[in-house]
C-alpha cells in the first residue's frame, strides 16, 4: 500500500493534546481502517516551529517537512502559542453540607480476583449469605476466583458531598497546530 500528504489543523492546549484529539476526530469520522489516509494512523515525530523562521512561504515549508518525512510520520507546528492558566488558584469548590446524619451499613461485597472485567452482583448483609452466593457463582463460572470484602455502604443520607471544577483563566486559551506528513493509504 502506498501513502498520501496530509496537512491537518487542530487545537489543544499543546501540540501532543492538539495530535490526540486530530486523531480521535479522524478515528471517528473515517473509522480505523489502517489505510484510511489519515492522521489517526500516524505518529507524531517531533515539534518542527523552529525550523518555519527559515521559509517564506508555508508551502515551501511543508515541502520540506514532507522531504523530511516517512510513511506514518507527522511533524507538527505552531501557529499561535496557547496561553496557560496562570491564576493561583485553578479549581472552584462547591459543598452540599448534610442535613441531618447519613446511615450507613455493613455489606460484604463479592469482586472477581485477577483482573476479571466481569460484574459481580453479590451484596449481602452477612458473610455467611455472601458466601454462599459467591460460590454458587463460581460452580457456574469455574474460570472466575471470587474475593468477599467487607464494605460501608451508604443507605440514607446525601452521598456527594463536593464537586471539584477547572476554573479557567479570563485570559486563557488554546493553541493552534498544523501536522504535516504522510498517512498510509
Amino acid at each position: 500500500m502506498g501513502a498520501c500528504s496530509i496537512v491537518v489543523y487542530a487545537n489543544g492546549k499543546s501540540m501532543d493534546d492538539a495530535f490526540r484529539r486530530a486523531q480521535e476526530e479522524a478515528k471517528e469520522e473515517h473509522g480505523s481502517d489502517i489505510y484510511n489516509g489519515e492522521i489517526n494512523n500516524c505518529e507524531l515525530g517531533r515539534d518542527v516551529t523552529f525550523k518555519k523562521k527559515d521559509f517564506d512561504e508555508t508551502d515551501h515549508f511543508h515541502e520540506w517537512i514532507l522531504n523530511n518525512t516517512s510513511k506514518r510520520l507527522v511533524y507538527g507546528y505552531c501557529t499561535k502559542d496557547p496561553i496557560v492558566n496562570k491564576n493561583k488558584t485553578k479549581t472552584t469548590v462547591e459543598s452540599f453540607p448534610q442535613k441531618g446524619t447519613r446511615k450507613f451499613e455493613t455489606r460484604y461485597v463479592a469482586v472477581p480476583k485477577w483482573g476479571h472485567n466481569m460484574r459481580i452482583h453479590i451484596s449481602e448483609k452477612t458473610q455467611t449469605e455472601a458466601v454462599k452466593k459467591a460460590r454458587a457463582y463460581v460452580e457456574a463460572h469455574p474460570d472466575v476466583v471470587i474475593d468477599i470484602l467487607v464494605k460501608k455502604v451508604l443507605i440514607s443520607g446525601v452521598g456527594i458531598t463536593s464537586t471539584i471544577q477547572y476554573k479557567k483563566a479570563s485570559n486563557e486559551r488554546e493553541g493552534s497546530y498544523v501536522f504535516v506528513g504522510f498517512a498510509p493509504c
